[in-house]
């Protein structure tokens, strides 16, 4: 059991001994107050009785508490309110949060399409590449058979035309020869 102290107080020319069971500094404190509150009640009323005063500086006193409460009770409504708030910014930080996931999946998998893509692009463009090679290569070996081709149709009309020389050639040999063997047969 805590140790019991006595403590002497003075309040309104009357003495007296409190026993403490608290810390004293915490008691004296509220004395302190009283005292104060009463003698500032017998300065504004000095010619009212101890027993006035005492009765009017618990109503100050008193008045002050239940202010202090309501200010105390309205500074926990607010602070429910603010909590209600906080829990509600929380909520849609959360919310927020949430959603910032997903989108940094949506990011993560449209970076693999774009990374997909990419490859295939390079892959097509590799192509294109090649494409191109072949048909500047076939355009070359085109160009180079249409030559081929006009050189050999060149050597064919001259060709044919030494044929056709020929042929005339022989014709008229012939002809010569039947004339002349028709001569030599008249």
């Amino acid at each position: 059991m805590p140790e019991k102290s006595i403590i002497e107080l003075k309040i309104l020319d009357t003495e007296f001994n409190l026993k403490a069971t608290e810390n004293e500094d915490h008691i004296l404190d509220v004395a302190n107050y009283v005292k104060t509150e009463l003698e500032r009640v017998k300065t504004a009323n000095p010619f009212t009785n101890h027993i006035r005063i005492a009765i009017l500086g618990c109503m100050n006193i008193t008045e002050k508490l239940l202010k202090a409460e309501a200010e105390l009770e309205n500074a926990e409504e607010q602070k429910i309110q603010e909590i209600g708030e906080i829990n509600s910014v929380k909520e849609e930080l959360k919310d927020a949060h949430d959603l910032i996931e997903a989108e940094k999946v949506k990011y993560a998998t449209l970076e693999e399409e774009k990374q997909a893509l990419d490859k295939e692009m390079a892959e097509k463009e590799e192509l294109l590449t090649q494409y191109r090679e072949h048909l500047r290569q076939s355009k070359a070996d085109s160009e180079a058979s249409r030559k081929t081709i006009l050189d050999l149709q060149n050597q064919l009309f001259e060709s044919q035309i030494e044929l056709v020389k020929v042929n005339k050639n022989s014709i008229e040999k012939d002809a010569f020869k039947n004339i002349e063997e028709k001569i030599k047969f008249d």
